[in-house]
């Protein structure tokens, strides 16, 4: 996608028939070309003649509709070129009628994406903030609506800016020493090149390290419910998602695959998994199903452990070694121990589970209370996850340049503190800086804006 000088058009509301609909136009000549084509229903100055962000009652030429046209001068619009937008009745075929005329007049069918892109080449907005907008009209609970307009308030531009900064102070002070002293860094500067490099480390770490929270954000929370067969799972899962979605029956290896369901818990999107209870087992179904959990495990933000209350103390160890196995596998998972059917049975804890577990409940899955309960906890750990961090990666592209910085970062700090050349520190942190800058896009490629521009609809 080039940057033209052509004025281009687009239905900026969903096609189909509504209300009203609006039809973007952009261009240097956007105005004037209106103008020509549009009768007000008030005598007065022509449309190009009139002040920027008003609006226009009248009609298109041969009056095809009544219509309300805006108009938006440069630089202050969307684009950032001047811009007009018209508001008409909502039919599809009226809608057609006045696009097709004005491509007859000199306009062009705007590709996806190109009024956005407009505005990214005109610097009304950075590449962050494009990709903002495409996960603000994609977003499907609060929380991903929150992070997108905070990056499209700047929030990750405003983050890379002062990472930029600290780059350039330790390459300034690297420049320093090497005026100064050819032989190795001294001083007071070593402290600071120290200081800066490890809080570099640690801005990277925790933006690299929110990503897998972001897109589970995005993509809705994997919770995923895994224990031994026959403890009470499925009626658990069908508690949580209010479905009767799992079948519950006291034959044990009743789920061999696993099934989903959603649920929205203060806006934020939860995907429970109720899986195949894990045992040894000769039935070459039920071992796919078992795998298909493990599978489902690696995906998910937070395990769900349910035991049996009525366990006798031989099987309460193998629990004890599973939930150990588990977080030694998956440190970055949160783990949930639940001892179910407490209506039949008391939890007698002979190995300390309780003790080795961020999370432990005594429940009955039949009553709506206890559920309740998990669900109040699970709601607050993810809000407070959220919280955790400054700012929330959503965008596999964005993490990726975190990653690579953070890489070179790692690589500038080993050097320094084994005493390699000053030049050679100057180039990882340059590369870092590379890689961030294309974030914002800065520095990029064709491809990459070609990608990013081709997601959004015609016309955004």
């Amino acid at each position: 996608m080039l940057k033209e000088d052509t004025t281009i058009i687009a239905l900026a509301t969903p096609f189909g028939t509504s209300a009203i609909s609006v039809i973007r136009i952009s261009g240097k000549d956007s105005i004037s070309m209106i103008s020509k084509h549009f009768h007000a229903m008030k005598m007065g100055k022509k449309l190009y003649k009139q002040s920027t962000h008003t609006i226009h009652l009248g009609y298109i030429q041969d009056f095809l509709d009544q219509v309300l046209v805006s108009i938006f001068k440069a630089p202050f619009s969307y684009t950032g070129e001047n811009m007009v937008e018209i508001s008409c009745h909502g039919s599809e075929y009226i809608q057609q009628k006045i696009i097709q005329f004005l491509i007859r007049k000199g306009m062009r069918l705007a590709y996806p994406g190109e009024f956005t892109f407009r505005a990214f080449m005109n610097k009304k907005l950075d590449l962050s903030q494009a990709e903002a907008i495409f996960n603000l009209i994609s977003s499907k609970n609060d929380l991903s609506h929150e992070i997108s307009l905070q990056q499209i308030k700047g929030s990750i531009y405003e983050i890379i800016q002062n990472l930029k900064k600290q780059l350039l102070h330790v390459s300034s002070l690297l420049e320093l020493e090497l005026d100064f002293d050819e032989d190795h860094l001294v001083g007071r500067n070593k402290e600071d090149i120290d200081d800066v490099l490890n809080q570099l480390k640690t801005t990277l770490s925790n933006l690299v390290d929110s990503f897998s929270l972001g897109n589970a954000i995005i993509q809705g929370i994997g919770v995923v419910i895994i224990g031994e067969t026959n403890v009470g799972k499925s009626t658990f899962f069908n508690q949580v998602i209010q479905e009767e979605r799992s079948i519950t029956s006291p034959i044990k290896g009743t789920t061999r695959d696993f099934i989903e369901g959603t649920r929205m818990l203060r806006g934020i999107l939860f995907r429970f998994l109720d899986t195949a209870g894990i045992r040894k087992t000769e039935d070459e179904i039920e071992q796919m199903g078992i795998q298909k959990t493990l599978k489902q495990i690696e995906t998910s933000t937070v395990i769900l452990y349910i035991l049996d209350s009525c366990m006798k103390k031989k099987q309460q160890k193998k629990i004890f070694f599973d939930v150990k196995n588990l977080q030694k596998e998956y440190p970055s998972k949160t783990i949930f121990v639940i001892a179910n059917k407490s209506d039949i049975s008391s939890f007698h804890d002979c190995y300390g589970i309780k003790d080795h577990v961020s999370y432990f409940f005594e429940i009955s899955s039949k009553n709506p209370r206890d559920i309740q309960k998990i669900i109040n906890t699970l709601e607050k750990f993810i809000i407070e996850q959220f919280n955790h961090y400054k700012v929330v990666v959503i965008q596999h592209r964005h993490y990726e340049a975190f990653r690579l910085s953070l890489k070179e970062i790692k690589e500038a700090d080993d050097s320094f503190n084994k005493g390699i050349s000053e030049e050679i520190i100057s180039i990882h942190l340059k590369r870092a800086l590379q890689h961030l800058e294309k974030i914002t896009g800065k520095i990029t490629s064709e491809d990459i804006l070609n990608n990013i521009f081709s997601q959004f609809c015609i016309g955004k």
